[in-house]
């Protein structure tokens, strides 16, 4: 006796088959090549019942990142001048973990740690690095027929000339506002180097060179001065 609302269990009928119950290569209509547009064959062929068939990829759970992972970067001593009021400064969305390591084989070393990579090899601490080890440099590229830079007769007489038969120009005056931004020039007289403490400083005086030896009267030619890796856009001469 089965209990009360409970529906009994239909016979099926017979020499019918059901996709759950049989593997989809062993179907009559798979061995026909049948292919039509019903039922569960809508998504381009037959699939298993129990598939989803319009999900590529089953939903994944939220994205978690706890526990965190502290990791650490390492750096010169020299890093350590940055003081408490950048290592412990409030409002980090990942405070960073300030260790100043002395020994006497390896030197004076600077752990930052934090949870974000970014935030551990910041810009900052690069850069102040830089200033206080190798400081910046930028070049001056000269390009095109009679465009040349020169000394007349040493540092810090700079001349530079934007063509045949065009009129030399005197930069000595840039060459002395800044004493600890240093100009050299080579010896074909293509390239003018500028080496100084910040990037600031050195920024600020080849971008006034810059303007002295980029004049807009040579943009068909591309006859003047640019930034090193960064050419200058070249107008097309147009045909007559």
């Amino acid at each position: 006796a089965r209990p009360a609302g409970a529906a009994a269990a239909l016979p099926l009928a017979a020499g019918r088959s059901f996709s759950t119950a049989k593997n989809i290569k062993d179907l009559p209509s798979s061995a026909k090549k049948a292919t039509g547009y019903f039922g569960v064959e809508w998504f381009h062929g037959r699939k298993p019942t129990q598939i989803n068939a319009q999900l590529v990829e089953l939903p994944r759970p939220p994205f978690d990142p706890k526990p965190y992972k502290l990791d650490f970067s390492r750096y010169p001593g020299v890093a350590s001048g940055l003081g408490a009021e950048y290592y412990f400064r409030d409002g980090q969305r990942s405070p960073l973990s300030y260790f100043h390591i002395r020994c006497g084989t390896e030197g004076d070393r600077v752990a930052v740690g934090a949870t974000d990579p970014r935030a551990r090899e910041a810009r900052t601490i690069d850069n102040y690095v830089k200033e206080k080890t190798r400081g910046f440099a930028v070049q001056l590229l000269l390009e095109g027929r009679g465009v040349k830079a020169y000394f007349e007769p040493k540092f810090p007489r700079l001349m530079v000339r934007l063509g045949v038969g065009a009129k030399v120009k005197d930069l000595t005056e840039y060459c002395i506002r800044d004493p600890d931004v240093q100009v050299s020039v080579s010896a074909r007289g293509d390239v003018v180097a500028l080496h100084g403490p910040t990037k600031a400083r050195v920024g600020t005086l080849a971008y006034r060179l810059l303007k002295q030896m980029q004049p807009k009267l040579m943009l068909y030619t591309g006859k003047g001065a640019h930034f090193a890796h960064h050419p200058a856009r070249k107008k097309a001469v147009r045909k007559k």
